[in-house]
């Protein structure tokens, strides 16, 4: 008798991948990689450590996974709200749209995303940052003012990967700099006014 799609082998496969991803990112996210065990994770999934090397592999390829589980949403908001003809606006005068903003919401709600963007795992960043996800979400926002140099709403003197780095730079930079510093929040009003003076000078003159 036909049960539902959660009794299939696939659903089931599934559900327990995703509950290993959880429970390594709330693990990654707290103790680091070092400190972390996938003993540990496995009983925080309520699986067995083989089960999770049957799903990831390797302590670091499920390291790999968690992360690009974890940073997905945060990458995700670089992107959102709209294509050309809308503004890639990073001013507080569109915080529902702003970079700054969108990105920091994500943030706050991605710890293991956090850690790593805030160098806490200096060993790994490079090989992170080079994961195909974090990659092709680059590639992506590049295409993304590459459209809006096309449609007239960015300066186009400049190369649309370079206006690409500046952005992933400036955002990080302005959200993650004053906690790597002093563990503060820093100045919102601040930081908003910075990022206005930047969104200004890659509009059109």
């Amino acid at each position: 008798m036909y049960s539902g799609p959660a009794s299939t082998p696939f659903a089931k496969g599934t559900a327990t991948r995703q509950r290993i991803l959880d429970a390594a990112v709330a693990r990654f996210a707290s103790q680091g990689f070092r400190d972390t065990t996938v003993a540990a994770v496995a009983r925080d999934a309520g699986v067995t450590a083989p089960a999770v090397h049957a799903y990831y592999g390797s302590k670091l390829e499920l390291f790999h996974a968690a992360f690009e589980y974890d940073v997905a949403p945060v990458l995700e908001a670089f992107h959102g709200g709209g294509g050309p003809g809308r503004q890639l606006s990073l001013d507080s005068t569109a915080a529902q749209h702003g970079l700054v903003p969108r990105v920091a919401a994500e943030f706050a709600a991605h710890p293991l995303a956090m850690r790593i963007f805030q160098g806490s795992e200096p060993e790994h960043t490079a090989e992170l940052i080079g994961l195909p996800a974090v990659v092709e979400a680059h590639d992506r926002l590049t295409r993304r003012v590459a459209d809006d140099q096309q449609a007239g709403t960015l300066r186009d003197d400049l190369p649309a990967g370079a206006i690409a780095d500046a952005l992933e730079t400036l955002v990080l930079a302005l959200l993650l700099g004053p906690v790597q510093m002093s563990g503060e929040s820093g100045d919102p009003g601040r930081r908003w006014a910075i990022a206005a003076v930047i969104s200004r000078g890659i509009r059109p003159r």
